[in-house]
């Protein structure tokens, strides 16, 4: 049990939701910190990359998958347990976004991924993150 599964599992409400409901949350939430980091670092080598100019559109979706796959763990951690009034509300199309940017960002990414491994490490995670979305909001909506 990874420790984020195990944060989970300790919150008060957790009984409230299946065991696979929460494993799902927790994949969801790795994988939105996942690509978010790794689209931070990966922005900061296109910048470093002699060809930056070319880099130019996975650059930018790389920036707004890191912001809002962020926002999506960060909201995922709160609202989890159970969705309190209007919370699927805002959760339903924040994975709905988050999933986006992240299939964006990996389309953008894997155009270069044969010639610079960051963008390959990108478009990996990017990937992750929109599985772990997916499977998140087909048990949501």
């Amino acid at each position: 049990m990874s420790r984020i599964s195990h944060a989970l599992m300790a919150h008060p409400a957790a009984p409230e939701l299946a065991s696979d409901e929460r494993a799902a949350e927790a994949r969801c939430i790795e994988a939105c910190l996942d690509a978010a980091q790794i689209c931070r670092i990966g922005a900061d080598a296109c910048v470093e990359e002699d060809a930056v100019a070319d880099l130019r559109d996975s650059l930018r979706a790389e920036q707004d998958c890191a912001v809002i796959c962020s926002a999506t763990a960060q909201v995922l951690a709160r609202l989890g347990f159970p969705e309190p009034g209007n919370g699927r509300a805002v959760l339903v199309p924040l994975l709905e976004a988050c999933l986006a940017a992240a299939r964006a960002c990996r389309d953008a990414c894997r155009k270069h991924a044969e010639l610079y491994e960051h963008c390959a490490l990108v478009a990996d995670a990017c990937e992750r993150c929109d599985e772990a979305c997916a499977d998140l909001l087909a048990r949501r909506s």
